[in-house]
């Protein structure tokens, strides 16, 4: 495949990605989906010498879907998939690069819904009671674990907090989520503690000589990153014996279902997660029937299955 090949569909695709983080303000994660999806898909459409996208017929399209998923693309990437080409060639059209928009009628498809994992209360009690160590990054690791159980905060939410967010008047988070959009998260008495105490005796020691507005750094201070994030996560999870490990969105799973289980409403939910529709929010409403089907099968004298 030559360069010259490829140009249009180079020249549309970034066209696109501009447009959406600057009308549309999608997330870097979101762009990147994004990204990979489009060029992917300009490098079938060289392949099959169609050099421009006026070139292509939605048969084209759907032969390059109907591709995808006999490859085994799982539902959610293909419906990925259909949204970032969708916007694409809406785009072009918009532009007049095109005469139609060929993916207006296409379907998204069906994906199921995934109940997301999360720990126990007893479970999130011993992350929060181990033993951290007495250094800098202990210290700062117990402070991160409150904040991501006691707030709900996305990893990247997490690691991109600076000094002006953390309020400590307040007891709230000032938090940019995805496109982002700011929201307000209320502080516990707990992770408010904690992060006074790593500020005040940590996070210097961590910063060094340097000079850094991000609150949570690595030493040498450099911030902390997602990566990283990770690994504490799962050195914790192996110090507390939970085979299945731990990642920033299962506590934010966890914040959210231990809310809804002491009777949190689900709009406040959605304001406090930062999620804009309340369909997405909806998803705990089927974890915590989940728990209440096991609580009936137990213990209701009807509960029991038959032998």
């Amino acid at each position: 495949m030559k360069k010259a090949d490829s140009d249009s569909w180079t020249g549309a695709i970034e066209s696109v990605l501009r447009y959406l983080a600057t009308e549309r303000d999608h997330s870097a994660n979101t762009q990147l989906t994004n990204r990979l999806l489009l060029e992917a898909f300009g490098r079938w459409a060289v392949e099959k010498q169609l050099f421009e996208p006026a070139d292509l017929t939605l048969e084209d399209v759907q032969r390059y879907l109907a591709k995808e998923r006999e490859r085994g693309l799982a539902p959610s990437s293909l419906k990925a998939l259909v949204v970032a080409l969708r916007h694409l060639f809406s785009h072009l059209r918009r532009e007049g690069m095109i005469p139609v928009d060929l993916t207006q009628d296409l379907e998204l498809p069906k994906v199921g819904l995934r109940i997301p994992r999360v720990l126990s209360e007893k479970d999130v009690n011993q992350l929060l009671t181990v033993d951290y160590p007495s250094t800098p990054e202990g210290v700062r690791d117990r402070a991160i674990v409150e904040i991501l159980y006691g707030s709900g905060l996305r990893a990247s939410e997490l690691v991109d907090l600076r000094l002006t967010s953390f309020l400590s008047d307040e007891r709230m988070l000032r938090v940019f989520g995805k496109g982002r959009k700011e929201r307000m998260v209320p502080l516990g008495i707990p992770s408010l503690r904690a992060v006074e105490v790593y500020l005040a005796e940590s996070r210097p020691r961590l910063l060094g000589s340097r000079r850094s507005d991000v609150l949570f750094l690595k030493r040498g201070g450099s911030p902390l990153s997602r990566f990283a994030l990770n690994q504490l996560l799962s050195h914790l999870a192996q110090r507390i014996g939970l085979r299945h490990g731990i990642h920033p969105h299962l506590l934010r799973h966890s914040f959210a279902t231990h809310l809804l289980h002491h009777g949190a409403d689900l709009r406040s939910l959605q304001l406090l997660l930062g999620h804009a529709d309340l369909a997405t929010t909806q998803i705990y409403t089927h974890v915590d029937a989940d728990r209440l089907r096991e609580i009936h099968r137990r213990f209701h004298p009807r509960g029991q299955r038959l032998a």
